[in-house]
């Protein structure tokens, strides 16, 4: 006697952790937002132009899902931080996350955007990147090379994809 259709094999349903955990549709949720970053490229000093090879046909970022870098902040959900945030920009940075649709995520790109680079024991510097908006990665580097620049997408949309990153 064969099984019936399904039977003997757990169906979607079923698939469900019982203590709470993700369910299918969280894990699908999870796996599209991982794979469509559109960036809102925020680029304030010598980093940009880091940033902007990261679009060309070397590294191509378009791979990833993340080649469409939009105009407005209520259209992205990754913004990407080059460079040294200084005292005038400090508030436009928060201003252009608290536009951003949810889920946000914010990537520091170099040291000018994580600690103030050259320039942290300046008076125009405020304070790190970190201290103005929550950053979900880091890439190291002065300024950082495009290669960093992809690692760092594919690190968020793996944290993404692991929930140790809040939708």
């Amino acid at each position: 006697m064969g099984l019936a259709r399904g039977e003997g094999k757990p169906g979607w349903r079923e698939l469900a952790p019982l203590q709470g955990g993700p369910t299918p549709m969280d894990r699908l949720i999870r796996q599209a937002c991982a794979h469509s970053l559109w960036p809102l490229m925020l680029g304030l000093d010598y980093a940009t132009l880091e940033l902007y090879h990261a679009v060309g046909p070397r590294t191509d970022i378009g791979r990833l899902g993340s080649e469409v870098f939009r105009p407005s902040p209520r259209q992205v959900d990754l913004l990407l931080v080059a460079g040294v945030v200084n005292t005038k920009m400090a508030p436009v940075v928060h201003r252009l996350w608290e536009a951003m649709a949810e889920p946000r995520f914010v990537i520091a790109c170099g040291a000018g955007a994580i600690s103030g680079g050259l320039f942290a024991d300046s008076y125009m510097i405020p304070e790190p990147l970190d201290q103005i908006v929550p950053v979900d990665v880091y890439i190291p580097g002065d300024p950082p090379r495009p290669e960093q620049i992809v690692d760092g997408i594919q690190r968020l949309a793996a944290a993404i994809k692991s929930g140790e990153v809040e939708l």
